[in-house]
Order: C-alpha cells, then sequence, then structure tokens
C-alpha cells in the first residue's frame, strides 16, 4: 500500500500543477500585438488621446486594444474617444464598478477620502 502512495504521489503532483497551470491561463487574454504605430496608422488616435508621445518616445508597450475598440466604434458608429469610454465603461461594469462615479459598488468596500 505505502508503495502505490509513492507510486501514484509523483503523477498527483504532476496533474495537480498542468491543471492549476492550465486554470489560470484560462482566464488571461493579452492584449493584441499591435504596435502604437500601427494604431496610429489606423485612426485610432485624438486630440484627448494622443499616442504620437508614446511613438516618438519609443515606447516598447503593445499598443491599444484596438479590436474591441474598433469593433465598438463601427458597432455604435462613434468616434474612437467615444468607443474608449464605451469600452471603459463595460470594462467597469464587469469588475463590479460604478460607470458614473468610479467607485466600487462591493457593500464591503472601504472608501478612506
Amino acid at each position: 500500500v505505502i508503495q502505490q502512495f509513492f507510486l501514484a504521489l509523483p503523477v498527483l503532483i504532476l496533474a495537480y500543477y498542468l491543471v492549476r497551470r492550465f486554470l489560470l491561463k484560462r482566464g488571461y487574454h493579452p492584449v493584441s500585438g499591435r504596435t502604437f504605430l500601427e494604431d496610429l496608422e489606423n485612426g485610432l488616435n485624438s486630440e484627448n488621446f494622443d499616442i504620437i508621445q508614446n511613438i516618438e518616445s519609443g515606447d516598447s508597450r503593445p499598443g491599444l486594444d484596438s479590436e474591441e475598440i474598433q469593433k465598438i466604434m463601427k458597432k455604435h458608429s462613434c468616434t474612437f474617444d467615444e468607443a474608449r469610454v464605451i469600452r471603459q465603461k463595460t470594462k467597469f461594469q464587469s469588475n463590479n464598478i460604478d460607470p458614473a462615479t468610479g467607485m466600487p459598488l462591493d457593500p464591503k468596500a472601504v472608501i478612506f477620502g
């Protein structure tokens, strides 16, 4: 019985780490691999959200979540800035945050101010 336990233990540990790793990656959705330059070329820039500074400074981060913003622009026939507001309000709502105030809606939230 003890031998069977020690034979099964490595398999169980391996299964645990594989399942855990799979479940953790499942919820992760990376931002599109586009650069700020590609976003600028696609018209995702405005006076209120100027990405030219990012390009000029050599910012190496990935660009905006441009696919989602472009879908919103097409669906709602709106400008880039309006699409960013719609996206942000949607993200707030999905995270239990009041889109109008930016305050958490969780009754257990403690706010200092």
